[in-house]
């Protein structure tokens, strides 16, 4: 990999963990692992905020009006793991997508 490729990731994940210091509950020098810090994420990080809606007709989460197949809420846990809560499940994941969607209205 190229040093400026190297760069842009290491700046990313210090932008990332100046984030979550600022925005969720921590422990330890570790964000605490549960629902509350979830929702947090998909609330309050530009990336998430205002994205999801729920559609209850479908009975599903919208991801910008996209219905989040399995595949789609596997890959937001892979992504919330990577930047901002290692330890998360898909589970809780999910838990907080609905939350959040149901909270931001159909």
């Amino acid at each position: 990999m190229q040093a400026a490729a190297v760069a842009v990731r290491d700046e990313a994940a210090s932008d990332d963990y100046g984030w979550v210091k600022a925005n969720l509950r921590m422990k330890d020098g570790e964000p605490i692992v549960d629902l509350a810090n979830c929702i947090r994420v998909f609330e309050r990080h530009a990336d998430f905020k205002g994205r999801f809606k729920f559609n209850e007709v479908l009975n599903k989460v919208l991801d910008k009006g996209t219905v989040m197949l399995d595949w789609r809420v596997s890959d937001t846990t892979a992504t919330v793991q990577e930047r901002f809560i290692p330890e998360v499940t898909t589970d809780m994941v999910l838990k907080a997508l609905v939350v959040v969607a149901n909270r931001a209205g159909s």
